[in-house]
């Protein structure tokens, strides 16, 4: 029988490739072959999906529906979909070659009378798409996981903050000297709420050393006093 096959490394674990893979709804944003045309229909074993194909980018696309024929997660998905006198079925499988690196292989097998009319006018095309999908999901399974990484490279609440014990408040980020956390901050630029006279108003203050005199009313006690206007 016919067959058009597509084979890649993708440097990702194999369950992250399969999350992708099976994620229809998001193909819309990597995949330039397979469209979903009904986000609602789920990929399960037994039930019919509604795709679209675009052998050529910027060709006419053809809509079809499939039945999910075999769902093994996360190695292998096949679906079945067939008119009068062709059916195609395409497999597609993943496997750990080692930590952190999965291969991807695509198959498409052609089969019924029709086969050798149609695959003639379609394989060279068709075999083009499989292998644009090939290259889109390792492009999009890599940069996803280069962009996680990164974030979680250079930002603390991802490190050092998320593995913080549960008892100790999250403090913000150090930029300048007044937000920096209550354990570095200086003394003088946090109030005292165990002073006698916190809650009081200036005017009411004694005089304690934070310029304040209740005897004449003026910072700074006896040492100032206003000038006489002359």
């Amino acid at each position: 029988m016919p067959t058009l096959y597509a084979e890649i490394d993708i440097n990702a674990p194999q369950s992250v490739v399969w999350d992708a893979l099976i994620r229809k709804d998001q193909w819309r944003f990597w995949n330039t072959f397979l469209y979903d045309c009904d986000p609602g229909l789920p990929i399960a074993r037994g039930g019919e999906i509604f795709l679209s194909m675009q052998r050529l980018e910027g060709d006419e696309e053809t809509e079809f529906q499939p039945l999910i024929t075999m769902l093994r997660p996360p190695y292998m998905m096949r679906w079945v979909s067939s008119i009068p006198g062709l059916r195609s079925e395409h497999m597609f499988e993943l496997r750990e070659t080692m930590p952190g690196r999965t291969r991807y292989l695509h198959r498409e097998i052609f089969s019924g009378i029709l086969s050798k009319v149609f695959l003639p006018f379609i394989r060279q095309d068709e075999r083009q798409g499989i292998q644009r999908m090939a290259q889109q999901l390792k492009m999009h399974v890599e940069n996803s996981m280069l962009r996680n990484s990164q974030q979680d490279r250079f930002d603390p609440y991802a490190q050092d903050y998320r593995n913080r014990p549960v008892d100790r408040p999250v403090e913000r980020l150090y930029d300048g000297p007044y937000n920096r956390p209550n354990y570095d901050r200086p003394n003088y630029d946090r109030p005292n709420y165990d002073h006698p006279n916190y809650d009081r108003p200036s005017y009411d203050r004694p005089y304690d050393g934070d310029g304040y005199d209740d005897r004449n009313g003026y910072p700074g006690g006896d040492s100032y006093r206003p000038r006489r206007r002359r």
